[in-house]
Order: structure tokens, then C-alpha cells, then sequence
């Protein structure tokens, strides 16, 4: 087996919490630590160290706007208690402003198309719900005539997102803390290639982990852990100014240096180097690969038979499905949890170059699942349906003959699964290929010669 995983460690989500005591600021304990959720949801747990307040009142900056206000959770190695927590998350706009000076005087700068020359005007805010309505000139306003000039910023308006952490005594001296929380914005999911070989019997597979940064802010460099899997959700982001108080928001602290772990229903994986993750931007980090992979071609066609009446029109050919499968497991050369995500499917021509064949998405699959990949319609193999008798033998109970014959102008062999989905309670009476029973449908393996015909014949017997 040829198999590589290229991540530190397979592990577990262990909990939301903060995990490891300030005491151990090293490499086991980065200064930013990120662990992202395939459903657009983050855990940021960031190292600070809170400057000299004799107010005993910090502010931070650089938290993000779309951080969920009740998430927060603040752990400080030594120092007073937190007694408040407050976020005010609006952040300085051109609305934020206007709705900040309502009522006020601003000044309002009109520019003359044909000289040039600029006019100052002061004009007061009378309305900004549903546009500007302005009183400039002993007239009434709307929309923006013009620049408009503020004398200064309103105290509770800044650049980005503010974080206010209130102790019940001063900070004499820097205090080291963590502070955690939980973000939109950041997601991730898997983006894997499959090249095959000629006969479809083997592939090799690499698996990155594609993560995009909408939060809002830069993050990084951070130590990053991408969840497989969805955690539930119960709650909305909260918006706007939020003010939380809490006698005692101390987490916990547990050692956290095993390298692989086992907890809960989550797979998680840590990137094995610092990420930079910038927003409004995407990245790609490797995540696995495995070699030669035992795999089968296999061709399907599934339809629904007409079994309740007779079929008044000759059907056209039509097409099977393509599908590659194999088990996920170490006797196929695989054998990890593969999270959920893209694969990309090629194969190399007679020159070598490579060759996109088509693309499906696979759900999150554990160890032993099947891994069927579906790349489309084959080209060279059709099926054509007639039925060639049908009868009503009783008031709820029909019999219906069907000839399906297999078309192969390949320059090779092909089997195909021919499956036939038939409601009601049925039962074969003859067929020229020995079918199994799958559920409501009945299913045949119908091996066909390159450029060559088989014909499927079956009588089938339903009750309603």
C-alpha cells in the first residue's frame, strides 16, 4: 500500500473551549490558533497581551465584523477578574455616519461642472431611513448634492469592530490573556483530482483542503484545524452593540500536546504549517494523497419499468452512466475519512497529456464506505427498451415482457448494470440473464463484446 497523509494529525473536535494554559506560549501553543467548520463557521482563539489600564478597561481591535457576540470567552493567566464584555460592532460607514450626525449640522461641497470651482453649504440631517433628506439653502434635500464633510468621527465609530473588556481592578503591568470566539465568514471544503489509468482499474488520488477567509479581517499566521463533518447550530449571529456581563468568564485550562486524538463524532485536521489567511481570499493546502487505488469501471442503467400499461411509443437508445467504485478501505489502498468535497476525474491520451472526464461530489465518507464516483454518460454504450407483450391477468395484477438490448461500439469489452426500478409487488417469471433482487428493483450484469449487442429479455408479474 502507498498511502500519504500529509497533515500533522487525524484527530477529534474536542470541545469550543480553551484548551491550553497561557504558562505554555510555545510552538505547541501558537499565538493565533483557527479551527474552521465546512458550514461557514470559525473558532478563533487568539494570544493578547492587554496593556496598562489603571481603569481596568481594554480595548481591542481587529476582531472582525462578523464575530458572534456571545461567544466570546477571555482567559487571562493571572490578573483581576472580567466582570464585562462588550462589543460594538458599528463600524464607521457613510450610513453609520449620516446616522450619527442626524439632526445635526454637516457641510456639503458642490462642485461646478464647468469651472470647476467648489461651494461649501451647511446643511442639516433631517432623515436617513430609506435615502438622505437634507435642509440646505431654506430647501429641502434629498439624495447627496454633493461631498459631505464631517467635522470629526463619533467616539463609538471605528475602522473595524471593538472589543471592550471591563476588570473589577486596574492592570498594573501587560497581562498575557487568550481570547476566543466564534466567526462567520470562514468556511473550507475538500477539492480532490483522481488520475485514472487506461482500464479504469486503478487511480491515484490527492485531496486539498480549499479554505476561504469572508470574515472580514486578515487572520494570520495562525495555526489552522479544518473540521470534517457538521456541527449543529441552534443560534443567529447577533448584530450591532451587544453588552454581556458575567461575574466569571475564566475557561478551564487541560494539556493539549498529543499529536493524534479520538473524541466525539468530528474529524479533524491540522495543517501542518502557519496559514495567512487574508480576506476576501481563497487558499489551497494539501491535504492527502494515495497511489494506485483499486478501482472498477462500472457502466449503469437505471429506469423505471412501465410495468401498469403498454408502452405506445418505440423508446430511442439511451445512454448509460459512467461510474468508477471502489471501498474505502487500506485493501484497496485507501482506508482514511475522506471529508466531503469535489473530485475532478482524468485520465492521460496516447500522448500522455491529461484529460478532464468529468466531476461529482462525494459526501463525508468513513472508513469502509463505498466511494462511487458518477463522470457522466458513456459514449459508446446505449440501451434500447421495446416491450414486446404486456396483459392485464387480473383486476390488480399485470404482466409485462421487455427485450433491453446492450450496445457496445467500444473497441473493448464493457459490462454494464442494467437496473430496473418495478413498483408494486413483483416477481420474474422468466429472463435470459439470472437477475438479483435489490430493494424494489431488480438488477442484471449484462457483459457486452466490443462493437457488439446482447440482448436482455425478462416477463415480469405485478400486483398492486
Amino acid at each position: 500500500m502507498s498511502f500519504r497523509f500529509n497533515l500533522a494529525a487525524l484527530t477529534v473536535l474536542a470541545g469550543l473551549g480553551l484548551v491550553t494554559p497561557l504558562a505554555a506560549e510555545n510552538a505547541a501553543n501558537p499565538a493565533l490558533r483557527l479551527t474552521i467548520y465546512t458550514n461557514g463557521l470559525a473558532l478563533v482563539d487568539a494570544a493578547r497581551t492587554l496593556p496598562v489600564s489603571p481603569s481596568g478597561t481594554v480595548r481591542l481591535d481587529g476582531v472582525g465584523p462578523q464575530l458572534i457576540a456571545d461567544s466570546v470567552r477571555v482567559q487571562l493567566a493571572d490578573g483581576p477578574q472580567l466582570r464585562e464584555i462588550s462589543l460594538d460592532s458599528d463600524i464607521m460607514t457613510q450610513q453609520t455616519l449620516l446616522a450619527r450626525a442626524l439632526g445635526k449640522t454637516v457641510r456639503v461641497i458642490r462642485t461646478n461642472p464647468a469651472t470647476g470651482a467648489e461651494t461649501e453649504h451647511d446643511a442639516e440631517v433631517l432623515s436617513v431611513q430609506g435615502g438622505l433628506v437634507l435642509r440646505m439653502d431654506g430647501r429641502i434635500e434629498t439624495g447627496v448634492p454633493g461631498r459631505i464633510v464631517f467635522d470629526d468621527v463619533p467616539e463609538d465609530l471605528h475602522a473595524t469592530p471593538r472589543l471592550t473588556l471591563g476588570f473589577d481592578a486596574p492592570l498594573t503591568a501587560p497581562t498575557a490573556a487568550r481570547i476566543a470566539y466564534l466567526t462567520g465568514g470562514l468556511s473550507w471544503d475538500a477539492v480532490y483530482t483522481v488520475v485514472l489509468n487506461d482500464a479504469h482499474t486503478h487511480f491515484d488520488l490527492e485531496g486539498w483542503a480549499k479554505v476561504v477567509n469572508n470574515a472580514g479581517v486578515d487572520l494570520g499566521p495562525a495555526s489552522v484545524a479544518l473540521v470534517a463533518g457538521e456541527v449543529n447550530r441552534e443560534s443567529a449571529p447577533m448584530a450591532g452593540k451587544v453588552l454581556m456581563r458575567s461575574e466569571s468568564m475564566m475557561a478551564a485550562a487541560r494539556s493539549d500536546d498529543a499529536p493524534r486524538r479520538s473524541l466525539s463524532a468530528f474529524h479533524l485536521y491540522d495543517l501542518p504549517d502557519a496559514v495567512t489567511l487574508r480576506d476576501k481570499e481563497t487558499t489551497q493546502r494539501r491535504l492527502l494523497s494515495a497511489d494506485q487505488v483499486e478501482a472498477e469501471r462500472v457502466l449503469e442503467y437505471r429506469r423505471g419499468a412501465p410495468v401498469f400499461g403498454p408502452m405506445r411509443f418505440v423508446a430511442a437508445p439511451e445512454p448509460v452512466r459512467q461510474r468508477i467504485v471502489t471501498e474505502n478501505a487500506t485493501v484497496a489502498n485507501l482506508g482514511v475519512p475522506l471529508p466531503a468535497g469535489l473530485v475532478r476525474a482524468y485520465v492521460r491520451d496516447s500522448g500522455g497529456a491529461l484529460r478532464f472526464i468529468g466531476e461529482d461530489r462525494i459526501d463525508n465518507l468513513a472508513v469502509g464506505d463505498e466511494l462511487v464516483l458518477d463522470l457522466g454518460e458513456a459514449f459508446d454504450v446505449t440501451v434500447t427498451r421495446r416491450q414486446t407483450d404486456f396483459r392485464q391477468v387480473g383486476e390488480r395484477t399485470t404482466e409485462a415482457a421487455f427485450s433491453l438490448r446492450v450496445h457496445n461500439g467500444g473497441n473493448g469489452p464493457a459490462t454494464v448494470q442494467v437496473i430496473e426500478d418495478i413498483p408494486g409487488d413483483w416477481e420474474i417469471l422468466s429472463e435470459s440473464l439470472s437477475s438479483s433482487k435489490d430493494g424494489a428493483a431488480a438488477r442484471w450484469r449484462v457483459t457486452v463484446p466490443a462493437q457488439g449487442d446482447v440482448d436482455l429479455t425478462y416477463r415480469v408479474r405485478v400486483r398492486r
